[in-house]
């Protein structure tokens, strides 16, 4: 609360982005599942073929990316939302009407563009811009949405499709999505705190200060120019790899080394919790323990859960992979919105996340090859496992060395100066 007693309203942007980040990613990341036997059964498909959507949706958002944060900075957020919030919706309500698979095939462009310009890039450019203090606890809380999404809508979104169909699921969704978040944000979010006349949390106490404020940090073109960005890169694409591999894999996995369905069931729900109180946690570590020490955690988390997989046909070691791969999964969701901000600044934060979200959506992208590659070399998730456990050692290097080489730019710009000029 401020001095007068009300609550913050960059808090309400996080209760905003959270709901975004619910209904927007949470339904297209974390419902998949649901959705792939009805579908493929009524289309007569195959499960690769219909799965291949999902790649297709990553590489678009890896394109609309870069555009979608430039046209943050052009047009009104509230606008920018609603147009893809509007695309997004209009995503499901195609899947609810295909017939063939191509249709699917062109409706996911919609749904990348969506994912990523509709919740990744705003929520993470909003909670920088309302936050210097308590960024990486708030950061958690509005990215904790998308397993808040998964543990909610799975089962309703499961009796949707038992009771009236999976076409009716999707266009359900579509209609909840724009029903619910139109109004957040053409009502709540805003993109700046001086647009409601308050500066950062944390910031300062005077208005008139935030009239002054200039925020600090590199250009997009001296980002591009820098070690620091490529190690940054590398270590998401590394990490997209890393966690994404045994989500589509998990399944398949468990019934190889003979696990029950109920074990397997309580892992799916479990994990889908775990996400949620795991960007809670990596997020408030990353503002109490620094940049190097909460990676560590995080990569060191990647490679327990691996261990502990190995053993999940019992029922402790199965539990004990669903929290540990909570925590490693924040490799692709808090860690790139934050540490993007702490090495590069708030100067054009925006762009230089754009670029960045480039890799969450390559690593979701190319994980179905690389993996479907390594398990046709012996036809067993073994070798998966193994190279997993040797790729999150790979990533942390890799977040060690953007950090470490991070560029130098002024914390604190001499305004007198700059108005001076």
């Amino acid at each position: 609360m401020n001095k007068n007693g009300k609550i913050f309203y960059g808090w309400w942007i996080v209760v905003a982005t959270f709901m975004i980040m619910t209904l927007i990613y949470g339904t297209i990341a974390n419902l998949v599942s649901l959705f792939i036997l009805p579908v493929t059964k009524e289309l007569r498909v195959g499960i690769p073929q219909f799965l291949l959507y999902f790649s297709i949706m990553a590489f678009a958002g890896m394109a609309i990316g870069p555009i979608a944060s430039r046209l943050m900075k052009k047009i009104d957020i509230r606008l920018y939302l609603t147009l893809f919030i509007l695309i997004t919706a209009l995503a499901f309500v195609g899947f609810s009407f295909s017939t063939k698979l191509i249709h699917f095939y062109l409706f996911a462009i919609l749904m990348g563009a969506g994912m990523v310009g509709g919740s990744l890039i705003p929520v993470s450019v909003l909670i920088t811009n309302w936050f210097n203090d308590k960024r990486g606890l708030s950061l958690g809380l509005a990215l904790s949405g998308s397993g808040f999404g998964g543990v909610i809508l799975s089962p309703v979104v499961n009796w949707l499709i038992t009771a009236y169909g999976w076409r009716s699921a999707y266009l359900t969704l579509g209609i909840l999505i724009f029903v619910v978040l139109v109004p957040l944000a053409v009502f709540v979010i805003r993109l700046n705190p001086a647009d409601k006349g308050l500066l950062p949390l944390g910031e300062g106490k005077s208005v008139k200060n935030a009239q002054k404020k200039v925020l600090t940090g590199i250009t997009q073109g001296e980002l591009l120019k820098s070690l620091s960005f490529w190690a940054l890169s590398l270590a998401i694409l590394v990490g997209g790899i890393v966690v994404n591999s045994m989500l589509i894999s998990l399944a398949p996995y468990l019934n190889e080394i003979g696990t029950t369905a109920k074990t397997a069931a309580l892992l799916l729900s479990l994990s889908s919790a775990m996400v949620i109180v795991a960007k809670l946690l990596i997020g408030r570590l990353f503002d109490k323990l620094g940049l190097i020490t909460t990676v560590l955690f995080i990569s060191a988390g990647s490679l327990v859960s691996f261990l502990f997989l190995m053993k999940a046909n019992v029922v402790l070691p199965a539990i004990l992979y669903s929290i540990f791969s909570g925590i490693g999964s924040t490799a692709i969701t808090v860690t790139p919105a934050y540490i993007t901000g702490a090495l590069y600044g708030e100067k054009e934060y925006g762009a230089n996340y754009g670029a960045v979200s480039i890799f969450i959506s390559l690593g979701a992208g190319i994980t179905p090859i690389v993996s479907g590659a390594l398990y046709n070399i012996n036809h067993s998730y073994g070798l998966i496992l193994n190279v997993l456990i040797i790729l999150s050692i790979v990533q942390f290097l890799l977040f060690f060395i953007a950090v470490k080489t991070k560029p130098k730019f002024s914390l604190n710009p001499d305004i007198s100066k700059i108005e001076a000029s």
